[in-house]
């Protein structure tokens, strides 16, 4: 938990393959995941002054599951991303 810097796996609701952002990550659980039907984790996460990088964030279709809490200033193509996703659904 704490403050970390995200990079998205794959492309989400907030963009491209490869954006990069900070946030919050305010909860943690664990997920047993059914293998029949896997959900993909989207997130590289590096929590602030460490090289440790864990994995984070579920999506399935337009769905995205998160405990980060973006800082929407980190990237301003965040809100752009957005936004372009809430269009296209």
């Amino acid at each position: 938990m704490g403050y970390v810097e995200v990079t998205t796996k794959k492309e989400t609701i907030f963009g491209e393959v490869g954006l990069r952002f900070r946030g919050h990550q305010f909860r943690y659980s664990d997920l047993e995941l059914d293998e029949s039907n896997p959900i993909e984790l989207v997130y590289n996460l590096r929590k602030r002054k460490s090289d440790q990088v864990s994995e984070e964030g579920y999506s399935k279709n337009s769905i995205l599951a998160s405990y980060i809490h973006a800082h929407w200033a980190s990237n301003p193509n965040l809100a752009e991303g957005f936004v372009q996703s809430c269009l296209r659904k």
